[in-house]
Order: C-alpha cells, then structure tokens, then sequence
C-alpha cells in the first residue's frame, strides 16, 4: 500500500463490498472515494477508515484489476 491512503488492506473489505461501492470505485480508481463507499469500508473492517479524503493507491488499483465476478 502507498502513502495516499490509510485504508485497511483491501483483501479485508473488497470481498464483502456492495455491487454499488465497487462500481463507484470502478468509475474512477484515481479520484477522491465518496463518503457513503469509505463508510462502507469502515464498518466492513471495523476501522475508522471513512476519514476523509481518501484514494486507492496502486497496490489496491492492481487489487481490482485482478478481480472478476461471474454473474449468472
């Protein structure tokens, strides 16, 4: 993880994230993450990671590209 973020390792929320946060993640992967995504990811992890601002670094970027879903 790089210094742009204090988020929790993404291998805890990213699994259990809502279809809506990824999209939004996905929308922009270099922006700002919305308040209702970071809250998301605090109570996934139990974490005080909805402080604000926060923006994926590359490890979590490449952490999303790796990851597909099938949908039947």
């Amino acid at each position: 993880m790089d210094s742009t973020n204090t988020l929790p390792p993404i291998e805890r929320w990213w699994p259990e994230l809502s279809i809506e946060a990824k999209h939004s993640l996905k929308e922009d992967l270099h922006g700002e993450i919305n308040d209702s995504v970071l809250q998301e990811i605090a109570t996934l992890t139990n974490t005080d990671a909805a402080n604000a601002p926060q923006r994926l670094g590359d490890d979590e970027r490449d952490y999303i590209a790796t990851q597909t879903e099938i949908v039947d």
